[in-house]
């Protein structure tokens, strides 16, 4: 059996290794903390490609030249921390080319030790994940409307609108509601929102103290919440917690009930 003599190189140039960071598939620099303004000392050709800018017109800079008016400040921050600090970090943040073209920069920052300088270099690795940054926003936007979807409020007359409840609520929809019910109020100035609890699943613990939150919501707005499709069942669940009668929440068994009410009100 013939066994190849494998000899391996202890020095690697740094010709070497200039090329091999140029084939890494991302945007690559190196600064200096020691000199003033912490320039970068080196980027590679993914960084050229990425950014628009040639080498020649960024060493010597800082790296806020990539930044714009909408770049988070709390962002930049958590790098200039990282960097006081001498700690790695990962960021998502809004950056622009050299032709002013936004896109989304998934920026890691490490710093590296080296014992013959005697000091503290720092690379940044940079990826340009503006395509996954959009699909985010895209689901968001979805996400959105199903919720708007599963809060359909209803203008009754001029005066009151109607929030039909169904199947399960949980706090993260509560919240939805709560969010949605305040600007529907706040646009319209209505004077009384219905809430019909017929169509959810169970009438748990959260579920009623969502109802007594909304009550006291539209409470300083100036608007009176009604609650139908209270069933006996219910009633007995909630006055473990408060009575709603304690909270001057008038609830009816049906919607047809609770207009029929605001009926006789108004022609009073």
């Amino acid at each position: 059996m013939l066994v190849k003599d494998f000899r391996y190189s202890s020095e690697v140039t740094d010709q070497f290794v200039k090329h091999a960071i140029d084939y890494v598939g991302a945007g690559v620099v190196i600064t200096d903390p020691s000199l003033p303004d912490n320039p970068i000392i080196y980027t590679n050709r993914g960084f050229e490609e990425l950014t628009g800018y040639t080498s020649e017109e960024i060493i010597g800079h800082n790296c806020r030249f990539l930044q714009g008016d909408d770049t988070s400040k709390n962002d930049v921050k958590i790098i200039r921390n990282a960097i006081k600090q001498e700690d790695p970090v990962v960021v998502e943040l809004k950056n622009y080319r050299k032709e002013g073209e936004m896109f989304w920069n998934e920026l890691e920052i490490y710093p590296i030790y080296l014992d013959d300088e005697k000091k503290t270099f720092f690379v940044g690795v940079q990826k340009d994940i503006t395509e996954r940054k959009l699909n985010e926003e895209l689901v968001a936007h979805y996400l959105e409307e199903v919720a708007r979807l599963s809060t359909p409020i209803v203008p009754i007359t001029d005066t009151t609108s109607i929030l039909p409840l169904i199947g399960d609520v949980d706090d993260r929809r509560l919240n939805q509601i709560l969010e949605r019910v305040g600007e529907h109020v706040q646009q319209t100035g209505e004077q009384n929102f219905i809430i019909d609890l017929q169509g959810i699943s169970r009438f748990h613990s959260g579920v009623h103290d969502g109802v007594l939150r909304l009550h006291q919501l539209l409470e300083l707005m100036g608007t009176r919440l009604i609650v139908t499709g209270f069933h006996p069942k219910m009633a007995m669940e909630s006055v473990r917690k408060v009575d709603f009668h304690e909270q001057n929440i008038p609830f009816y068994s049906t919607v047809k009930h609770a207009l029929s009410f605001l009926e006789k009100e108004k022609n009073r």
